[in-house]
């Protein structure tokens, strides 16, 4: 084994578009409606992600036949179906939801157009693949499969042909079957419907297999384009191995590995490409270190466990009281960790199956899952108690936001939409609750009213937290984890959502700069200034795109509260 192995995963590796947009419909309809969801067969070729929808009441069934409850809501996949059969399907009285990929529509649309101009069809692809037997149906019965060169030189002779390709064809075999296929078509018109996410996937593949001692593609084995990234890694470097979770890797794999590259499929989630790393790095050291492993797993379970988040809303507290220019009190970062503690513990508990199953989420929410509610329930009661002896004006709204917390991710009687409904609501509520248990609670309890620097504080608050919720959307997105429009970054996409963390930015960098040249504070005002320094890091960090592993990520963000309170002591 080499003193030093370098690992190195494709940047493109994980969902690509049009699986992020199939998972994303299924999801909302998933949150916002009661009715069963059946996807005409796999929504997606990876095992571990079908089963985590199978929790959220998404089922794959082969055919509509197999449907009993007609009032049932069917998903077409991503990999499309022929027209014949969408007309068939539409005709059941099935509530159908149209889940086929853009850039599916667009190589349909394409046979269409021509075909209705007379031109046969030739799609260079899998014969029995779901989406080359989609496309085929556009052909108006003039259409011929061919799986690469070998099959275009068997070709009848066509007078004129528009060849197309599956849209995770690779280029290579793509290009090849065209020359073939010009010998045989009189007039050939050459559409390269090869998705341009596919496209890059593959160059990466090429470019980075060739130097590698190892090659690792992680995805389902019935997963086309998983196939084609191994049989270019296959051929390019010096071992390759196809394997669909963590667990198939092997020390002896990593024998004279001193370069590995990891790749993965379109259907493939960032968090289980995390896992892999995580495996590949332990076994290619050579040898593994429990007490690092121990301490690993600690640190996992402080941050899944909502321990962490507590201590994150108890710092934020201290920063609020000192802000406010109120006597600093325990009772309120105390009240305000319980209440963090017990919303964000039962709220993942009640997204177990929306997230990446590792260790630490195991334990806590199937292992132990009634400990885990069970003191989420208690430290939100302790919450509720320790704001009743505050007085009403803190109780009343305290016991508001906890039982609108503790309802959220419920689906409500009388078929009244849930909160989820409304988009970004989740990072609004989140930021609402906590600017009044941090900012709110300690103003209203000690001074008796909302004064302008609890007003102000409050306003602090909301927009920290508010930060705070959306970089945690945009690292559960990254690492594909199962999210819909409640966050705000699903709901506003990336381009809106870093233009409107900068402006918060620059709102509380202004505020801060305004209070200090006021004299209001002017030491806590400038250590607060030096602080988002760290903010501004982060939200460049993420930016470009060096967007860590969940773990990692929700570590570096919650501390951006820590490193306030720090420079609050000290000011």
């Amino acid at each position: 084994m080499p003193e030093r192995v370098e690992i190195t995963v494709a940047e493109s590796a994980g969902f690509c578009p049009g699986v992020k947009n199939a998972i994303d419909q299924v999801l909302e309809l998933a949150k916002h409606r009661k009715k069963t969801i059946y996807t005409l067969g796999p929504l997606i070729h990876n095992k571990q992600v079908i089963e985590t929808l199978k929790e959220q009441n998404i089922h794959a069934i082969n055919s509509a036949a197999e449907i009993k409850d007609r009032g049932a809501i069917l998903v077409i996949r991503a990999h499309g179906v022929t027209p014949e059969e969408e007309k068939k399907l539409r005709s059941l009285g099935l509530e159908v939801v149209d889940a086929t990929c853009p850039l599916v529509k667009h190589a349909q649309e394409n046979i269409r157009a021509h075909a209705a101009e007379g031109y046969s069809t030739i799609i260079v692809g899998d014969r029995d693949h779901a989406e080359v037997i989609g496309l085929m149906g556009y052909a108006a019965g003039r259409g011929h499969v061919v799986s690469g060169p070998e099959e275009a030189q068997k070709l009848p002779r066509l007078e004129k042909a528009n060849i197309v390709a599956q849209t995770t064809q690779e280029n290579e075999v793509f290009l090849a079957a065209v020359e073939e296929a010009r010998k045989a078509a009189g007039e050939l018109l050459v559409s390269n419907t090869i998705c341009n996410p596919t496209r890059q996937r593959q160059k990466e593949t090429i470019e980075l297999s060739k130097d590698a001692d190892l090659a690792i593609v992680v995805g389902g084995r019935n997963s086309a384009n998983t196939a084609r990234l191994f049989h270019i890694c296959r051929r390019l470097a010096k071992k390759a191995v196809h394997i669909e979770k963590e667990d198939e890797l092997k020390k002896a794999m990593f024998r004279g590995a001193a370069k590995v590259f990891i790749t993965a499929g379109a259907s493939t989630p960032t968090w289980m490409i995390e896992k892999v790393l995580e495996k590949a790095r332990a076994l290619a050291a050579g040898r593994s270190n429990r007490l690092l492993e121990r301490l690993a797993l600690g640190w996992k379970l402080v941050i899944t466990g909502s321990l962490y988040t507590a201590l994150a809303a108890a710092a934020l507290t201290y920063v609020c009281m000192k802000l406010e220019g109120t006597p600093v009190s325990g009772k309120f970062p105390l009240m305000a960790g319980l209440f963090a503690f017990s919303l964000h513990m039962a709220n993942r508990a009640a997204e177990k199956g929306a997230a990446a199953p590792d260790r630490a989420r195991r334990l806590l929410f199937v292992k132990y899952a009634m400990q885990s509610r069970f003191a989420a329930l208690i430290c939100g009661m302790l919450a509720i108690f320790l704001s009743a002896a505050t007085g009403w004006q803190v109780l009343l709204p305290a016991a508001f936001f906890w039982l609108l917390g503790m309802l959220y991710p419920c689906k409500l009687p009388l078929g009244l939409a849930n909160f989820g409904y409304f988009p970004a609501s989740k990072d609004i509520l989140i930021a609402l609750g906590w600017a009044f248990m941090c900012a709110g609670a300690p103003g209203l309890g000690q001074g008796g009213a909302m004064s302008n620097a609890t007003q102000l504080a409050v306003f602090f608050a909301f927009l920290l937290v508010f930060t705070r919720s959306v970089l945690f959307g945009i690292s559960h997105a990254h690492s594909d984890m199962i999210t819909g429009k409640e966050n705000f970054y699903k709901a506003a996409g990336p381009a809106l959502t870093y233009l409107t963390l900068s402006f918060i930015f620059l709102l509380i960098s202004a505020t801060l700069i305004t209070l200090k040249s006021m004299g209001w504070q002017p030491q806590l005002a400038a250590a607060l200034l030096t602080g988002l320094l760290y903010y501004l890091g982060l939200l460049l960090f993420f930016y470009f795109s060096r967007i860590p592993e969940r773990i990692t990520a929700e570590t570096l963000i919650d501390t951006q509260f820590m490193l306030l309170a720090a420079l609050a002591y000290y000011s």
